[in-house]
C-alpha cells in the first residue's frame, strides 16, 4: 500500500508517521495520542492545503483522510503538514454532525513545554456571549461563515508559534473581531508583546514572547475566558483599520483586480459578520493595489524604457512620449504598434471613431484619447490610444498628427467623433482629403439644450422626429420633405439645422461613407473599457 510521510506538530512537540489513503482516522489518532501524549476529543487534527499553505482543511472522518492523501499525491509533494490545535467549546461549527468524541469537560486545563495552561469552559449565557455573539456573523439562512469558524481557532494554545510580531498582531485581531470583543496593549516592544480584554474586570489576558533572535513569536501564556460576554455587538468594530482591510482583501485582488469597493464591503460583511464604512474599503483598496503592483507615480519613470523595448519589438510601431521641456513632467504618450495599424489597412473598414475619457483614477488627472475602428464581424479593434494630461486642442491635434504616420496608406478615410475640442478644425487640416461626420447622438443632445428646450413636451417630441428623420435621410427627395417638415413647424429649428453643419451628420447630405453607423458612444464605451 502506498504511504506519504506525514509531520504532525503540537507546540514544539512533533513526529513523522506514514499515512495511506486506506488508512482509518481512528488508526491516525491512536497513533498521536500515544505520541504525544494528548486526547484527540479535546483537540482538532488539521492539515495544510497542498495548493495554499496558509489554508487548514481539518480531518473529521475516514473520507477526509482519502481526500488528503489524493490531494497531496496530484500535487506531487513529499510529505504531509499535520498540526494540532485545541478546540474552542464555545465555538459553534456548521458541521456538528461529523465531530468525533464527546464534548470537551466544562472546565480543564492543558500543560506545556512552557508551564503556562490554556482554560476553556462551557460558553457563557450572558448577553453577548459566544452563542449570541454568531448572530453578528451569520449570513442569510442563519448559517456561521466558515472564515468566521477558521478565524476562532487562530488563536488557541500556549506554546503557539507566529512566523512574525504583525502576524500574531493580524490573527489577534482577527480574532477580536470574529468574537466581538475590543483588547488593549499592556506591553508592545520588539521581544514581547501582552494584551489584555479592553474590560478592565475581564481576566480574558494574552501573553507572547519573541523566540531567539526572531522573528518567530509564540504565546507563553492565554486565558481566553471572557467574564465580560464579548460587549461588542454593532456591526462595526473598533479595530478594523486600513491595514487590517488590506490583508484582508489581498488575495481576493490577486484574482479580481476589478475587485470593487462595495464586492469587499458585501464580503466581509458575510466573512466575518461586520460593517465597514465605504471609504475604508476604498482606500483599504488603494492601499492594497499600491503593495500590489508598486507605486503609480515610479511607473511614469519607466515609460522610457518600455517606449524603448516596445519599439524594439515591434518593427513599424509608432510611439512617441512627449514630456514638459522645463518641468520634465509627463504630458502625452501615443502608442499604436504595427500590428494594429496592418489590421486597420486589412481587416477593418475605411472609419475610425475619434473620442477621449477621463481616466478613473483619484491619483492621477488625465485622460485616454482612441481612434478605433470596427471589422468585418462588427467587433471592435483598437487602433492607436494616446494618454495624456487633458482632452485639449494642442493635444488632438498631437494625436492625429501621429496617427497620420502610423497608418499604412492613403485611402479615404471617415472619421466620426463628437466635434468636442475643436476635431471640427483639427481634421480638415490634418487630413484635408478624407471625410469628417459628426455623431448624432451628440447632435440630438444639443438641439435639445439650444433649440427646442424652449416648447412643451409633445411639440418638442415632434421636432426630434424630425430632427431624426432629416439625419437618417437616404435620398436628396428624403432630406427635403424632412427640411420641409422642420420649417413648417419651427423657423428657429430649421435655422438651427442648418446652422449646424447638417452635411456632416445628415445621411443624404454626407459626400463620405458613413458604413451605417451614426454615433461614437457604444463604440468608444467598450475601447475605454477595454483600455
Amino acid at each position: 500500500m502506498e504511504q506519504l510521510p506525514a509531520r504532525c506538530s503540537f507546540g514544539y512537540q512533533s513526529f513523522v508517521l506514514f499515512i495511506g489513503r486506506d488508512m482509518e482516522l481512528a488508526s491516525i489518532h491512536s497513533r498521536v495520542s500515544e505520541r504525544l501524549g494528548i486526547n484527540l476529543q479535546e483537540n482538532m487534527l488539521k492539515y495544510l492545503l497542498p495548493i495554499d499553505a496558509h489554508v487548514e482543511q481539518v480531518l473529521l472522518d475516514d473520507e477526509d483522510v482519502q481526500t488528503m492523501f489524493d490531494l497531496h499525491k496530484c500535487q506531487g509533494t513529499s510529505f504531509i503538514n499535520l498540526q494540532i490545535h485545541a478546540v474552542d467549546t464555545r465555538c459553534l461549527s456548521t458541521h456538528a454532525s461529523r465531530q468525533l468524541g464527546d464534548p470537551p469537560p466544562l472546565d480543564r486545563s492543558t500543560s506545556n513545554t512552557h508551564g503556562g495552561s490554556l482554560k476553556t469552559t462551557e460558553p457563557s449565557h450572558l448577553p453577548g456571549s459566544s452563542l449570541e455573539l454568531f448572530d453578528r456573523g451569520k449570513g442569510e439562512e442563519g448559517e456561521v461563515p466558515i472564515l468566521t469558524q477558521y478565524c476562532l481557532g487562530r488563536i488557541h494554545y500556549v506554546g503557539q508559534v507566529f512566523i512574525s510580531k504583525e502576524q500574531l498582531q493580524m490573527e489577534l485581531t482577527n480574532y477580536a473581531i470574529t468574537r466581538g470583543f475590543n483588547w488593549k496593549y499592556l506591553k508592545n516592544d520588539t521581544v514581547r508583546l501582552t494584551v489584555r480584554c479592553y474590560v478592565d474586570v475581564c481576566p480574558c489576558r494574552l501573553h507572547a514572547f519573541v523566540i531567539r533572535e526572531g522573528p518567530e513569536f509564540a504565546i507563553k501564556t492565554l486565558n481566553n475566558i471572557h467574564s465580560c460576554g464579548c460587549d461588542i455587538m454593532s456591526d462595526g468594530h473598533p479595530r478594523t483599520s486600513k491595514k487590517w482591510v488590506v490583508n484582508v482583501v489581498k488575495g481576493k485582488l490577486v484574482d479580481k483586480p476589478t475587485y470593487r469597493a462595495s464586492e469587499m464591503m458585501r464580503d466581509i460583511r458575510w466573512d466575518y459578520g461586520i460593517s465597514i464604512p465605504y471609504h475604508q474599503a476604498w482606500w483599504g483598496k488603494e492601499v492594497d493595489v499600491s503593495s500590489l503592483y508598486g507605486d503609480f507615480r515610479i511607473s511614469y519613470h519607466m515609460l522610457n524604457w518600455y517606449n524603448e523595448r516596445a519599439l524594439q519589438s515591434n518593427p513599424g510601431s509608432v510611439l512617441s512620449l512627449e514630456v514638459d521641456p522645463e518641468t520634465q513632467r509627463f504630458k502625452c504618450f501615443f502608442i499604436c504598434f504595427q500590428a494594429s495599424a496592418y489590421g486597420f489597412e486589412v481587416g477593418c473598414r475605411p472609419m475610425l471613431f475619434l473620442d477621449g475619457t477621463h481616466i478613473k483614477q483619484h491619483r492621477v488627472q488625465g485622460v485616454i484619447l482612441a481612434a478605433s475602428a470596427l471589422n468585418g464581424n462588427n467587433e471592435l479593434f483598437t487602433v492607436a490610444y494616446s494618454i495624456a494630461d487633458s482632452e485639449t486642442y494642442d493635444n488632438w491635434v498631437w494625436f492625429l498628427q501621429n496617427l497620420k504616420k502610423a497608418l499604412l496608406s492613403d485611402r479615404r478615410i471617415t472619421f466620426l467623433s463628437d466635434r468636442g475640442k475643436g476635431l471640427n478644425e483639427v481634421i480638415p487640416d490634418i487630413f484635408p482629403n478624407d471625410h469628417h461626420a459628426y455623431c448624432f447622438q451628440h447632435i440630438m443632445q444639443n438641439f435639445n439644450d439650444q433649440c427646442v428646450g424652449k416648447y412643451a413636451a409633445p411639440f418638442k417630441k415632434l421636432l426630434r422626429k424630425i430632427l431624426q428623420r432629416i439625419a437618417y435621410a437616404v435620398t436628396e427627395q428624403e432630406y427635403q420633405d424632412a427640411m420641409m417638415a422642420v420649417e413648417i413647424n419651427s423657423a428657429d429649428a430649421k435655422e438651427w439645422v442648418l446652422r449646424n453643419d447638417v452635411d456632416h451628420w445628415s445621411h443624404a447630405r454626407f459626400p463620405g461613407q458613413r458604413f451605417a453607423s451614426s454615433n461614437t458612444q457604444a463604440t468608444c464605451s467598450i475601447t475605454f473599457r477595454h483600455l
